[in-house]
């Protein structure tokens, strides 16, 4: 669609080119013929100049812009993270859940005894106790290693989830990427394109990574991929992200025959003063189904647009002389 909306405006262009010339040709003839000095087109001064009579044969309307916003697409990039460390970690979770859940049922045990005097010293349950607080602060120290070396992402997981996460990206099921955008980092549960080889993933936020990146000093994010696409994200191979709901860009949306293609780039006219017209580029214009969309910067709320007859102007801008009447002669 984008190709033949394309197609249209050059050939529009070229059509109207030649409509304009020939109109202002032939203003031009019956100028000399009634002796007026003063040319129905004209580039004299700032932009093109038109009056009342040329506008009506060029089938000039004019129209504001409406006020609408656009989605804003964010770009970025993803990497496997090594997951060697987990799991190590996975391991000490593991030995440490079960010396806790063990020393703390010991402790349980033993004050039971004491407290019905059936041989355990209260000196025994103290340090039963101890064992348990100290068991339980490894478990703990454990678990924070998740957060300190993957990142708040990852430990938002749970502890114990862990050790079941190391098992699957042993068997290449899961893996874990650092996604990094130019914003910083995105919210947790927002989607997350990847572009995985010859297939995009979705993916969802799970929460900041623990470092920045050194070179682009952007902060990371974390997330969960899952499925086939898991063989094509090799550890250290930088695969293209991007998401949409990086924010709202407020513009204006124009009609598709207020466009005018010159040198390679989207223009519209727009009303200056009385008679005149000037061509103003659309920087960063989206085409959308009802319209174009363009950026607050490039129009203001008040433009008058030209709608129709955009490509009868550039053929007069292109063909109205610069100054004065076309012969230039002495009376």
């Amino acid at each position: 669609m984008k190709r033949l909306a394309i197609a249209g405006l050059v050939l529009g262009g070229m059509g109207a080119g030649v409509l304009g010339t020939l109109l202002a040709v032939s203003r031009m003839d019956a100028d000399t013929e009634t002796g007026d000095s003063d040319p129905p087109v004209s580039t004299a001064g700032a932009g093109l100049h038109l009056d009342a009579g040329a506008q009506a044969r060029a089938g000039i309307r004019l129209a504001e812009p409406v006020p609408a916003t656009q989605r804003t697409e964010a770009a970025g990039y993803a990497r496997a993270i090594d997951l060697t460390a987990l799991s190590a970690i996975a391991a000490e979770v593991t030995a440490a859940t079960a010396a806790a859940e063990a020393s703390g049922r010991e402790a349980a045990r033993l004050a039971s005894l004491a407290r019905a005097d059936q041989g355990a010293s209260q000196r025994d349950v103290e340090a039963a106790r101890s064992q348990a607080v100290a068991d339980r602060a490894r478990l703990d120290a454990a678990c924070q290693r998740i957060g300190l070396e993957f990142g708040a992402g990852l430990a938002r997981l749970g502890c114990g989830s862990v050790p079941g996460l190391a098992r699957e990206a042993a068997a290449g099921t899961v893996a874990v990427l650092r996604i990094d955008f130019p914003d910083g980092i995105v919210p947790a549960g927002s989607a997350i394109t990847v572009d995985a080889g010859d297939q995009q993933v979705g993916v969802r936020a799970l929460g900041p990574a623990a470092m920045g990146d050194t070179q682009l000093q952007t902060a990371g994010t974390l997330a969960l991929l899952r499925g086939a696409a898991v063989a094509r994200a090799g550890v250290g191979r930088i695969l293209a992200a991007h998401r949409t709901d990086a924010g709202k860009q407020g513009g204006y949306l124009i009609p598709r025959e207020a466009l005018v293609r010159v040198d390679g780039a989207l223009c519209a006219y727009r009303l200056a003063g009385r008679d005149g017209f000037e061509r103003v580029p659309l920087q960063g214009a989206v085409a959308r189904r009802e319209g174009w969309f363009v950026p607050a910067a490039a129009l203001r709320a008040n433009d008058r647009i030209v709608v129709s007859g955009a490509g009868t102007l550039l053929g007069l801008e292109h063909a109205a002389p610069a100054d004065g009447p076309a012969d230039g002669g002495d009376d």
